[in-house]
């Protein structure tokens, strides 16, 4: 049977376009500058896919009432999947933007600062840091580390100075800079924690950068207050930082992954839909139907 090229090829391509340029426009710079326009695009989208959906109705409704005139088309198939497109793309796309590109974006919108002494400077005064490289020496307190559990474990550590004269860490009037991570530390218990959070392990890490999610900084809060409680110490303004070697490229990490997760979804969505294109085509070939 002769097979309708370009209704293939538009049902093959235009679902997968809709998904991919959604999931873009939700994922990235668009969303985070001008969301009006962004969730604007997703709307026309959607109108543009129930017209697609009124067609595909009136060909249901010329089979249900076995019209004469009624063939097998590719409105249906056309209308299902992109209504999965317009629905699935933006979806995935506020996670990606969620879990990725808005800390991304955030940081980059906060001051860098070098050379801080967490045993002299105050949380206070660096309300606006998103990367901070402390003075070599700085070191995480992991003797006082602390854990808050809520469905995940949030770990918390102060980040302090190494002593010479006390051969270990330094003792603060304010511990106001903490690293942090989520489900790296064990422990029989919140009192007795394995701090193993970020860069843990490196001599050499004395670098920090901004927890930047609010949901998960209150959970720190609470874990810092515990500590606090625990270990007979203070934090004023304490503030929460993922320890690391090298704080730009673990910064430029959330680039990296959101573009990853746009890659796979690209290429897991067409695979789908090339995989339900040749399914239909088979299944319409021997319908006996030409115009198809």
């Amino acid at each position: 049977m002769k097979m309708n090229i370009v209704a293939i090829f538009v049902s093959l391509f235009l679902p997968w376009i809709m998904f991919s340029l959604l999931y873009g426009a939700v994922s990235f710079r668009l969303h985070y500058r001008m969301p009006e326009l962004c969730w604007g695009l997703v709307a026309l989208s959607v109108i543009c896919v129930l017209l697609i959906g009124v067609t595909a109705a009136l060909n249901v409704t010329q089979m249900i009432q076995r019209s004469p005139s009624y063939q097998p088309t590719w409105h249906i198939f056309l209308f299902l999947t992109s209504l999965v497109a317009v629905a699935l793309g933006p979806l995935l796309g506020n996670a990606n933007f969620e879990e990725n590109m808005q800390p991304y974006y955030d940081l980059q919108n906060l001051n860098d600062y070098t050379g801080v002494d967490p045993s002299r400077m105050r949380g206070q005064q660096m309300m606006d840091a998103g990367r901070v490289q402390f003075l070599t020496g700085a070191q995480v307190d992991t003797r006082k580390a602390y854990a808050f559990q809520n469905l995940d474990t949030y770990c918390v550590a102060p980040i302090t100075m190494y002593s010479s004269q006390l051969g270990g860490a330094l003792q603060l009037s304010s511990y106001d800079f903490w690293a942090v991570g989520i489900n790296c530390c064990g422990g029989n218990s919140t009192q007795e924690v394995d701090f193993k959070c970020g860069a843990y392990k490196s001599t050499t890490a004395h670098e920090g950068l901004r927890l930047m999610k609010d949901d998960q900084r209150a959970f720190m809060r609470l874990a810092v207050q515990q500590a606090e409680s625990a270990h007979m110490i203070k934090a004023v303004h304490p503030l929460f930082f993922y320890w690391a070697d090298d704080a730009l490229v673990n910064m430029h990490s959330y680039v990296e992954s959101a573009y990853r997760n746009f890659a796979c979804w690209m290429c897991g969505f067409f695979a789908v839909q090339l995989s339900l294109v040749l399914i239909v085509s088979y299944f319409l070939s021997k319908t006996g139907f030409s115009n198809l």
